[in-house]
């Protein structure tokens, strides 16, 4: 009488187990590392297209940059876009002030953060509180500046139109 013990066959099968376990675990390790690696470039790739819709992206030589040219209708509200290049050793969280022009416009723009030796594109509305008004006339032409502080500024004009 013979009597077979399968030590082999139970033997084999915990090492398969152990190896699909294992498996797993890496290509769980492989995928996790692939979605923050994509994570981080769409979030390049976001900041890369907002420079490059800017008709002169900030850069270290020129800090801010604005569109030559906004037509503003009366009473309506006009867009215009803004580049900021952070020249500063560390990061700043910064918005574009209006200054220069006609105390009846405003700009309305949001805070970002802005890391050093990077450019970001800003997105800017102006905006006029009472047009027409007996300083502002359809016709008319202004030079404003967009400001960021201390690290610069930049010059536009603003045409009225009707």
């Amino acid at each position: 009488m013979f009597i077979t013990r399968k030590k082999g066959s139970l033997s084999l099968s915990i090492e398969a187990i152990v190896i699909l376990v294992m498996a797993m675990a890496v290509l769980g390790l492989g995928l996790g590392f692939i979605r923050t690696l994509i994570g981080q470039g769409q979030e390049q790739f976001k900041v890369a297209i907002e420079n490059a819709q800017l008709q002169n992206p900030a850069s270290a030589d020129n800090p801010v940059t604005v569109d030559t040219t906004v037509r503003l209708k009366v009473g309506k509200s006009a867009k215009m876009s803004i580049g900021f290049y952070n020249a500063d050793t560390s990061s700043v969280d910064i918005e574009p002030t209006l200054g220069g022009c006609n105390s009846q416009l405003s700009l309305v723009s949001g805070k970002q953060t802005v890391p050093a030796g990077e450019a970001r594109g800003y997105r800017g509305i102006i905006k006029a509180i009472a047009i027409p008004s007996p300083v502002i006339n359809s016709g008319d032409t202004l030079v404003c500046t967009v400001n960021f502080g201390t690290y610069g500024s930049e010059q536009f004009y603003v045409d009225i139109i009707s």
